[in-house]
């Protein structure tokens, strides 16, 4: 869908549009041409405020599952979404069916709705809006502003809407609530004096009894009305309340007021008038302080962070600003945090004019920098003398505020390790600006944002290596400089180091450096020039752990695979999953680890070579307990995702006990889900199996093995090649330690690849090796599933005969084994034969049997199957109302069980049916819906039948032109396939008598 209009989606009514307008200021309100309608039920309004306050933004799926509840319904919510969704576009949606207002993208969706259809952001504009009035002297406007904005809100936010967000939100917009009306009150005592302030604050204190700037309000309130004793009773009571509950004493601002208090002045800024008649209070005499400029030199080639470097440039020159500007820059070593920093610190000095303080903490080494002595640096630096420096912190912390009150200095505070050590060192004063550089965020700080650094985009970092070698060089070598640095894992740090080695170095290319950068085993020791080394960063953040900590860290890189999931993790780790959990936000919050999503984790690549090779210099019992226990997890739950795929069949047959019980699945969808989302790690950890094998853990090949074979039935086509070249890895090793039982599974799996890929006579070869091998072996269940897969192959190849002798040895070993979901489909396999040799009466008998034997299962895949080839069947007999019934179940079948490839194949005899039956305009339109669909999967075969079937019917429309392209392409598909489908799709070329030459 393209931008919504300027204005957003309206709705007609009465000859006049009128937009959609929203509120959440209180309780929800939708309002439609006018008139207020339901939100709906409690959970979908959660949904929609998500969306309202996310408008413009593309949200997945389930990161409003986790907006909407903090416990998800079975099976996960996303369906209860998606009825939540249609709903709202029957709500919404001038066209539910064209949808404008929310729009659907990937897994997730887009709402589309302009700023002022909401109050949240008229509130929030109108309160920006007053600060900026403030900052240029605009009292009165500024104050008008924040009066309209509180009059947006109409009780508690979103009050009644349940879930996670709807109460953070709640929270974000009762303090923002709470800090505009501080600011208007502030702004009335400072224009009209006590006359109308001291009521509401009188009632603000009451409510927020432990918040300090109403009472501080208060106290001017009071004393500007002549009641000084009252205004100090104030902070009296204020003070022994905080002191009792809390066990703190009253803030700088306050304590400010209150010895404003006592001195008799009023505490109002200069310039800023006290009512009609009173005189502005007069500045003290300040004696100047130095000014220092500590900030180190920033980096002449510095490059990128566009973005980043405009972000921190507005947090830190954002006029009218009531607390001073905090901002954290976090990232992982290496990331380019202090290059960041220290280049927005550069370029806003002249906002600063006061100073510029800096401090390198230290946080990444064993002997970060305390607290107080920084303090004292600080202070000796603004002019105190070393010998009147406070002893204590609390009283350098307090000197230090004092000093910088009402000045503007920017402190830049590099190498952060945690709250703890940076607390005491941030003022109070809302002119000055702290930059903190650190690897994870502190919790507890007031911070006004934190920017996360990522690495290079390749750009960025290409950017970089061009401005340090010459940009001659790099566009002499654009393939090997972009393969370098990727290799670098676009980490900022490394790619400063081989560019520098490269500049040292004006004779070698560089596609020479990038050969030995990618070389795993002595990449990082290629990343390293004079005194920067990538292993020296990682190596002080590893020295850091506990020997919890470093254990997991190196036990996460044994399986090789780019991201791990918890319950995956905790399967290494030999621990519970709370555990395991702890253990890896650890590693994240000492950021060596990154967690995308809940409950998934990966490290850089770069990190993950420094973790693998720690892991190397471990005993090898270390990897090996871990690499086995990982691998009987995943094959247990790949079994019980399997017993949802094949229901009825005994899946433990095949691989015997299982020593570890798995995950467990409450249905297909999430044990496809389940497989889709660990396809990585099973392909990682079945490769890293094979290519060591060991010689204390012989039989880890076979779990290996038996892991593919029981994953491949779940692992969609696109995704199924890689399976294959890991199936040809297990293979070769197989075959070097003579494991015949490994061997002939991977020749299964690589047999179903051909098939997949449309190459049968290769397919062919591998299922008669894998039956020539169970044979042997006398293995039944392999041997079942290598005649049925050896039936399929030679059914592609038209040897219809020997095909069905391989269908009916399957179908006995099936019952005999008590496979019965596997008995149906090669009942189904046979039928379709049957179908294709022109048996097509003989074929129904069987295929409504295997139907009722699915049914009867609850095998929804092997149902979807049972409809498809009856459908076949039927149509082959002309009884085409018939035929059309059980595709069009079959395709609802599909479309519920996530079945995209055997839906599209439906959508295409559907359409072939009808075509046959006269009804061209719907053909035309099931044909077209199949070669879309099937050009999105990447499956060649299904397509080139797709476009056969459209290209007939387009002919008998008498779209002759468009018809021949059609055919053309479905014939040039099916020769590069080498399938004999050519002949046939070659014969309708030259129907009309026009010889047609591939």
């Amino acid at each position: 869908m393209g931008e919504a209009e300027a204005g957003g989606p309206e709705h007609e009514t009465g000859g006049r549009s009128e937009p959609l307008r929203f509120a959440v200021l209180g309780a929800m309100l939708v309002h439609r041409d006018g008139q207020e309608v339901s939100a709906g039920p409690p959970q979908q309004q959660a949904m929609l405020a998500y969306l309202l306050l996310h408008s413009g933004r593309t949200v997945s799926a389930r990161q409003i599952v986790d907006a909407v509840w903090e416990f998800p319904p079975a099976g996960g919510g996303i369906r209860t979404l998606r009825t939540y969704a249609w709903r709202l576009r029957r709500l919404l949606e001038p066209d539910p069916s064209q949808p404008q207002v929310l729009v659907s993208h990937g897994d997730g969706y887009r709402f589309l709705v302009p700023p002022d259809a909401l109050d949240v952001p008229q509130a929030e504009s109108l309160i920006s809006r007053a600060a900026t009035a403030r900052g240029q002297g605009n009292l009165r406007q500024a104050c008008e502003l924040l009066t309209e904005a509180l009059s947006r809100w109409r009780g508690e936010p979103l009050a009644g809407v349940p879930g996670p967000f709807a109460q953070r939100q709640r929270d974000r917009l009762g303090e923002l609530r709470l800090v505009a009306l501080e600011e208007q009150l502030d702004l009335r005592l400072r224009l009209d004096g006590e006359m109308f302030a001291t009521s509401a604050l009188t009632e603000l204190t009451a409510a927020h009894p432990l918040r300090e700037r109403p009472h501080g309000l208060l106290m001017r309130a009071l004393q500007l009305a002549g009641r000084q004793a009252d205004a100090l009773a104030v902070y009296t009571r204020f003070r022994r309340r905080i002191v009792d509950e809390l066990g703190v004493e009253p803030g700088p601002e306050l304590a400010a007021v209150h010895a404003a208090v006592l001195a008799g002045v009023t505490g109002l800024e200069p310039g800023e008038t006290v009512g009609a008649s009173e005189s502005p209070a007069a500045k003290p005499v300040v004696t100047p302080l130095p000014v220092p400029r500590q900030l180190p030199p920033t980096l002449p080639d510095f490059v990128g962070r566009t973005a980043g470097l405009d972000r921190l440039l507005a947090l830190l020159t954002e006029p009218g600003r009531s607390t001073p500007a905090v901002v954290a820059v976090a990232g992982m070593g290496g990331i380019g945090k202090t290059s960041l920093a220290l280049r927005a610190a550069h370029r806003v000095r002249s906002s600063y004019p006061d100073g510029q303080l800096h401090a390198d903490l230290g946080g990444e080494g064993e002997n970060p920098a305390g607290p107080s002595t920084v303090l004292a640096g600080f202070l000796t630096s603004l002019g105190i003398a070393p010998e009147a420096v406070p002893e204590r912190l609390e009283d350098r912390r307090a000197l230090l505020r004092s000093l910088l009150d009402g000045r503007r200095v920017l402190l830049v505070l590099d190498n952060v390790r945690d709250a703890a050590q940076v607390r005491d060192m941030i003022p109070s004063s809302a002119g000055c600006g702290v930059i903190l550089t650190t690897r994870s965020v502190p919790a507890g700080l007031p911070l006004t944002a934190h920017l996360a650094l990522d690495a290079f985009t390749p750009d960025e970092a290409l950017g970089l290596l061009s401005a340090v070698i010459g940009a001659d060089r790099v566009a002499a070598e654009p393939d090997q400089a972009r393969r370098l640095v990727e290799t670098c894992g676009l980490l900022p740090l490394a790619v400063r180091i081989v560019a520098n080695r490269l500049s040292a170095r004006p004779g070698w290319t560089i596609g020479a450096l990038a050969d030995r950068v990618d070389n795993e085993r002595r990449r990082l020791s290629e990343l390293r020039v004079g005194d920067l080394a990538i292993g020296a960063v990682f190596e002080l953040s590893y020295q850091q752990l506990t020997f919890a900590q470093a254990l997991a860290f190196r036990l996460l890189s044994v399986p090789g695979a780019a991201t791990v999931s918890l319950d995956s993790a905790a399967a290494l780790l030999g621990a519970p999953e709370a555990t395991a959990e702890l253990l890896l936000e650890s590693l994240v919050d000492a950021a060596l680890l990154e967690s995308p999503e809940p409950g998934r984790y990966h490290y850089h690549s770069l990190v993950r070579v420094y973790a693998a090779q720690r892991a190397a210099e471990r005993p090898e019992e270390e990897t090996d307990v871990a690499l086995r226990a990982l691998l009987e997890h995943l094959l247990a739950t790949s079994c019980a995702a399997l017993a949802h795929v094949v229901p009825g069949d005994p899946v433990a047959n095949l691989v015997g006990p299982l020593p570890s019980p798995g995950l467990t699945f409450s249905d297909i969808h999430g044990a496809r889900t389940w497989a889709n989302e660990e396809f990585d790690i099973v392909t990682a950890v079945a490769r890293r199996a094979a290519a060591a094998p060991g010689a204390r853990d012989p039989g880890r090949l076979r779990v290996a093995a038996d892991l593919l074979l029981c994953t491949s039935p779940l692992s969609h086509d696109t995704r199924y090649p890689r399976l294959a070249d890991t199936a040809a890895f297990v293979r070769e090793a197989a075959q070097r330690s003579g494991d015949e039982p490994s061997e002939a599974r991977a020749l299964l799996i690589l047999a179903i690849g051909a098939l997949r890929a449309s190459r049968p006579a290769e397919a062919a070869r591998h299922a008669r090796a894998a039956v020539d091998i169970s044979r042997r072996t006398g293995e039944r269940d392999i041997l079942r599933q290598a005649l049925n897969d050896l039936g399929v192959a030679c059914q592609y190849l038209r040897r219809f005969e020997e095909a069905l002798a391989c269908y009916d040895e399957s179908v006995a070993l099936a019952r005999a084994l008590g496979h019965r979901s596997a008995e149906a489909a090669t009942m189904l396999n046979a039928g379709l034969a049957r179908v294709r040799s022109g048996r097509a009466a003989e074929a129904v008998p069987s295929c409504e049997a295997a139907l009722a034997l699915t049914d009867s299962l609850g095998d929804r895949p092997g149902k979807a199957s049972g409809h498809y080839v009856l459908g076949l069947a039927l149509h082959e007999l002309g009884r085409y109302e018939e035929a059309v019934s059980h595709f069009t179940a079959c395709l609802v079948t599909c479309r519920a069980s996530g079945l995209p490839d055997r839906a599209s194949q439906s959508l295409y005899r559907l359409a072939e049916t009808l075509r046959a039956m006269g009804r061209y305009d719907e053909a035309e339109k099931y044909a077209a819906e199949a070669v879309a669909s099937c050009e999105e999967l990447g499956i060649e075969r299904d397509l080139a039948h797709a476009l056969t079937v459209l290209g007939r019917t387009l002919r008998q429309r008498g779209d002759t032109d468009t018809a021949l392209a059609h055919l053309r392409r479905a014939h040039t598909l099916f020769v590069r396939l080498g399938l004999p489908d050519a002949e046939d799709v070659l014969a309708l070329l030259n129907e009309d008598g026009c010889l047609f030459v591939p």
